[in-house]
């Protein structure tokens, strides 16, 4: 995940991005899920496709307008995580478009928020509540933390950990947490370990989380195709042992 701006992309960063691309295609895994259906209290979600090289997607404004319909066609394509806001004040253009249209299309749908450090926890709680309404969400929602700016590790978590708390009120489920491993195991490591974990590492080799941890969903790639959408996409998959009933809100 990115924070937003409006800067093009460079010569550099496209060829870079064409590279991760290749490797993306060639990191495949094989996972092991039930093959019974998992139920909530509101939906049904068919199996797991275990040869599936991916299970979803999210996105942002980088990734403009959408055509949902073309989406769909992407049958690896199970749940997308749908930026919402950033800081105490940003929403992110087309939001609201973006969750309406991919649920009545299929899709299973959640929101997530940018955690910034020059905000208040409760602008920030108060700013993704506002804008993404518990009904019009299929899943859980989820933090993205990937600075502390000028804060100690200690304000970081306990900041991180006042947001989760109150969100967790407010919607009646736990929020995932999403970072870079990297900074997670740096930063947040152990304290949200019980925590749902959605890790971005972009390589064939799946996320190692400090502290005996283990990662829900694996943001393995930065540069996936996906049809309707003329952009780069991050690409998701599962745990061995975890699939939609898991985050299901």
């Amino acid at each position: 995940m990115r924070r937003d701006t409006t800067a093009a992309l460079s010569t550099g960063r496209t060829l870079q991005l064409a590279a991760c691309c290749l490797l993306a295609c060639l990191c495949w895994a094989c996972h092991h899920a039930g093959q019974e259906r998992h139920t909530d209290s509101q939906r049904i979600f068919a199996p797991r496709d275990i040869t599936a090289p991916y299970d979803g997607i999210d996105i942002s404004s980088h990734q403009g307008m959408i055509d949902w319909a073309r989406v769909t066609q992407d049958k690896n394509i199970r749940f997308v995580f749908i930026k919402a806001t950033e800081g105490a004040t940003y929403e992110s253009p087309h939001y609201g478009y973006n969750v309406e249209t991919a649920r009545k299309l299929g899709l299973v749908v959640g929101s997530y928020h940018y955690f910034t450090t020059t905000a208040s926890v409760q602008s920030q709680v108060n700013n993704f509540t506002r804008l993404a309404p518990r009904a019009s969400q299929d899943l859980v929602p989820m933090i993205d933390v990937e600075t502390r700016g000028d804060w100690s590790r200690r304000q970081l978590v306990d900041s991180i950990a006042r947001m989760a708390q109150l969100l967790e009120k407010h919607y009646g489920r736990r929020p995932i947490i999403y970072s870079t491993t990297t900074f997670y195991n740096d930063n947040l490591a152990p304290a949200f370990n019980d925590y749902q974990l959605y890790l971005g590492r972009y390589s064939e080799n799946e996320p190692a989380v400090d502290w005996n941890g283990r990662y829900t969903i694996w943001q393995f790639s930065q540069c996936g195709v996906v049809p309707g959408i003329d952009a780069y996409v991050d690409l998701c998959r599962f745990a061995d042992d975890t699939w939609l009933n898991d985050i299901a809100l």
